[in-house]
């Protein structure tokens, strides 16, 4: 009798751990590129199943290969791989990765689960700052862009931003005559109203650095508002 409890214990405890198993949350996959890899290398690159979750770049009307990979569910890490100049981002439900002529030419993303508090959302911020300091991103001069100052009293004077007209604080980063980047955090619930929670989102929009494009000169990729504002999950 004693044998039979112990084996049904065993096979308790080997259920339980099975319903545990899968009951935990996927692994992020990664969603890897640099701009101007072509939609095939983009796919050999990632683990994230981009040939099943994208519109494949084909030919429209005028010879143009536009196509997109959407990221639409948790969890995915997007990791831009310039070997310079790459980052990579925390797991996120939402990106959009853009393709024209089968190059890649913009991302959009939230690189975040979720809304989150103040607090929680500039530590976010914070550290994507510092990887794009340590890649050699800069401010745009030219207008006044600045980092984040994440000083205590820089925190309090970008949280008092957060409920003014616009409730977002961004600033316009590149890499001369490489690449350009939004970088902004934004109140997506209670600021307006003045009612909590206060919640927040970090927006992330990619592309090339049209900041130090001059007349006459080529461009490899485009930058367009949609990329620049960036949807993000609400």
């Amino acid at each position: 009798m004693r044998r039979s409890y112990q084996r049904i214990a065993i096979l308790a405890g080997l259920i339980a751990t099975a319903i545990c198993w899968h009951a935990r949350p996927p692994e992020p996959t990664v969603l890897a590129f640099r701009l101007g890899q072509t939609f095939e290398q983009v796919v050999r690159d990632s683990s994230y199943p981009a040939l099943k979750r994208s519109n494949r770049p084909r030919d429209d009307w005028d010879g143009n290969k536009f196509g997109a990979i959407w990221v639409t569910e948790p969890s995915v890490i997007v990791r831009f791989t310039d070997p310079k100049h790459g980052f990579t981002l925390p797991p996120t439900k939402f990106a959009a990765l853009s393709f024209s002529e089968n190059q890649a030419i913009t991302l959009a993303t939230s690189p975040m689960l979720d809304p989150l508090p103040f607090d929680e959302a500039v530590a976010i911020l914070e550290n994507l700052q510092n990887q794009f300091k340590a890649g050699g991103w800069e401010p745009w001069a030219r207008n006044d862009s600045t980092w984040f100052d994440l000083t205590p009293e820089g925190k309090k004077r970008l949280y008092a931003r957060m409920f003014r007209p616009g409730y977002m604080e961004s600033t316009d980063l590149r890499v001369p005559n490489l690449y350009g980047m939004i970088f902004r955090l934004k109140c997506t619930e209670g600021c307006w109203t003045r009612e909590p929670p206060y919640l927040f989102l970090i927006d992330i929009g990619l592309g090339d650095d049209v900041y130090g494009w001059k007349p006459g000169q080529p461009l490899r990729w485009t930058l367009p508002e949609k990329a620049l504002t960036g949807s993000s999950v609400q």
